[in-house]
């Protein structure tokens, strides 16, 4: 059977490669030193040509850092911050909170960029608690050190633009300009268009089971800095302290307190600033596949619908997300994942469907009211 989804060939381990990367430019810059001192000695033509060489590796080398300069530039990081500190939060498990390190930040983003663009930094362990779901149930979320939310904060604000023109229409969540009243918007369109059948989709812990080395391929497809690709793996690959006990972001309790690592490895952090953009960058091929298939469908991070026409073609489209999914090395979740009817109801995104109509759960789920001059 023909796969549904154009994997990329998996390659050895970026980080290998990666770490070469600023010796391999000293040596460029060593050799095209001597390469041009030669051919200028003797006028040997074929040292000319080496120098070149030698030169333009270098020159190649300083281009692949475009986006690190541009993304831990201090103006920046100042910019990173000023969003860190509007989106508050609690401290990580340093203890550090948001008015400590604006106590010293000056200090503080200065030594964050020294050792961002030096190689030398390294993600502080993340503190994992679980929060209350509208759904019923509790979604673990990543609580960062500020300094790694400011450094995964600019780091997405230069990555997200490279990624955007490439996601897809079908594609609302975390995407500069959409939203879920856009994503809502979208199911009725289709409802409208004759597709009364949609297969409710829900895919098994998506962001934990994310596959780092297929997801490093992806990114790798648009991101050629090496060392931004050198963060991002760090970042994957963060410590986790699993603080269970608490039902919301507090102190360090469990483990954490006691200085013990979880030992789960989690595919893409809940809560910090990448995740939401690595999401989109894993399930893009999903969005693709179903794309190319001619499906409607409608996806929010990991809630998605396709609306069909009857329930056969909905068995079909669920069939084929199913097998799309794991070749991404995901599943669905049988337990939450359903084929539904608009005439019986069901609910998307906080909006709940029935018939011709629809109506927003809760006040914050649906369209603001806009104000009265």
């Amino acid at each position: 059977m023909k796969p549904l989804i154009n994997l990329p060939a998996l390659r050895r381990p970026l980080i290998r490669p990666l770490l070469k990367g600023k010796a391999a430019g000293k040596a460029a810059g060593k050799a095209a030193g001597k390469a041009a001192g030669k051919a200028a000695g003797n006028g040997n033509v074929s040292d000319g040509v080496h120098a070149d060489e030698s030169l333009s590796l270098s020159l190649s080398l300083s281009l692949s850092l475009s986006l690190s300069l541009r993304a831990f530039s201090d103006d920046a990081l100042l910019r990173a911050w000023r969003k860190v500190r509007a989106n508050g939060g609690g401290p990580g498990v340093d203890g550090e909170d948001l008015r400590r390190f604006e106590s010293r930040l000056r200090a503080n983003l200065a030594k964050l960029r020294e050792d961002l663009l030096s190689g030398t930094y390294r993600p502080r362990p993340v503190l994992r608690v679980l929060v209350p779901k509208a759904s019923g149930g509790r979604r673990p979320i990543s609580i960062l050190a500020v300094r790694d939310r400011v450094a995964q904060r600019a780091a997405h604000d230069v990555l997200a633009p490279l990624f955007e023109p490439r996601f897809l229409d079908c594609s609302y969540g975390f995407r500069e300009g959409r939203s879920t009243r856009l994503a809502v918007q979208a199911v009725i369109r289709h409802r409208d268009a004759g597709l009364r059948f949609a297969v409710d989709g829900d895919i098994k812990r998506c962001f934990e089971n994310i596959d780092h080395a297929l997801l490093m391929q992806f990114v790798a497809r648009e991101v050629h800095d090496w060392l931004m690709l050198d963060l991002i793996r760090k970042w994957l690959k963060a410590r986790v302290f699993n603080d269970m006990s608490s039902p919301s972001p507090g102190p360090m309790r469990g483990a954490a307190a006691a200085g013990v690592e979880g030992v789960e490895e989690v595919g893409a952090l809940q809560g910090s600033a990448m995740s939401p953009l690595l999401c989109n960058v894993y399930l893009h091929p999903f969005d693709a596949a179903m794309a190319r298939a001619g499906y409607a469908l409608v996806r929010y991070a990991d809630d998605w619908l396709i609306l069909c026409r009857d329930e056969g073609a909905s068995r079909r489209a669920l069939a084929d997300a199913t097998r799309a999914l794991s070749e991404l090395k995901l599943a669905v979740n049988p337990y939450r994942t359903r084929i539904a009817r608009f005439d019986e109801g069901f609910a998307f995104l906080g909006a709940f469907f029935i018939r011709d109509e629809h109506f927003w759960l809760s006040p914050q789920a649906g369209p603001k009211p806009k104000e009265s001059s």
